[in-house]
């Protein structure tokens, strides 16, 4: 009897380092597995970063200058962003540490305690842990492909999100063209209207001077004419004045000729 329990104390132990082997390897894949989940986060995120890059390069060359500044700005705080999530995974990482730690050190306690429990339960208890074993790789392999769909359709999303917000941005980026070229227009049209109106002003004021230095030049020449009138009629008036005055003068100069040729002629008459 005492050899039986020996024997069965042996193949009791046997089994417990098998599962307990079993168990390190399970949790070195869990640790495997939640760095690998970290290295695709990563990626996915390195993924969305050179999406969202790209975006903001075709819309920087759309706005110039102007995205340029903006384009730092959110470089800035992309790279404050990276920081708070490197410090935030540096945080998540140590408090799982720590809780594989702790979790150890629970598993240790149990195995200890179930190692005083009496041996005809101990074969029981070990059928059951390795049945949970086989549940727990069971659910792992199942929780890891419900975790790849997820992060399978997240990045999905985040592309189509991306794809619509590009799409309002091109949108966004048209209509202020469009306006922008519609006041050019207006403007110009203002402009042209402007200078239509200035160079209708401009041929008014130029037609009322001209009118106005005709009828000056008019003016000037009416009061020359005018004047060469006056001084005509006056030096006209004194010719006539002259011509009167010499037609007396000359029939007075006649009339005393002839007085004194009649004269003669009564004298030798009456002679």
């Amino acid at each position: 009897m005492l050899i039986d329990n020996e024997k069965q104390i042996r193949k009791n132990e046997e089994r417990r380092r098998k599962i307990e082997a079993k168990q390190i390897k399970i949790e070195q894949q869990k640790i495997k597995d939640e760095e690998a989940k970290r290295i695709r986060e990563e990626a996915r995120k390195l993924k969305e970063e050179e999406l969202r890059i790209k975006m903001l390069e075709r819309q920087r060359v759309r706005e110039e200058k102007i995205r340029i500044k903006e384009e730092k700005i959110k470089e800035k705080e992309i790279a404050a962003q990276k920081i708070r999530e490197e410090k935030e995974k540096e945080r998540q990482e140590r408090n799982r540490i720590k809780e594989i730690e702790k979790q150890k050190r629970l598993d240790e306690e149990q195995k200890i305690r179930e190692a005083a429990r009496k041996l005809k339960y101990e074969e029981e208890r070990l059928r059951e842990t390795e049945n949970r074993l086989r549940n727990m790789e069971i659910e792992r392999q199942q929780e890891i492909e419900r975790q790849l769909l997820k992060e399978q359709a997240e990045q999905r999303a985040k592309e189509e999100e991306l794809r619509i917000k590009e799409e309002k941005i091109k949108s966004a980026e048209a209509e202020r063209l469009r306006k922008e070229k519609e006041e050019r227009e207006r403007i110009a049209e203002e402009r042209r209207e402007e200078e239509k109106q200035k160079r209708i002003e401009e041929e008014r004021l130029l037609a009322l001077k001209e009118k106005e230095e005709e009828e000056r030049r008019i003016n000037e020449e009416n009061k020359r004419i005018k004047e060469w009138e006056i001084k005509f009629d006056e030096e006209q008036k004194k010719k006539e004045e002259e011509l009167i005055r010499k037609f007396y003068s000359d029939n007075t100069t006649d009339s005393s000729d002839n007085s004194e040729t009649s004269d003669k002629t009564d004298d030798n008459k009456q002679t």
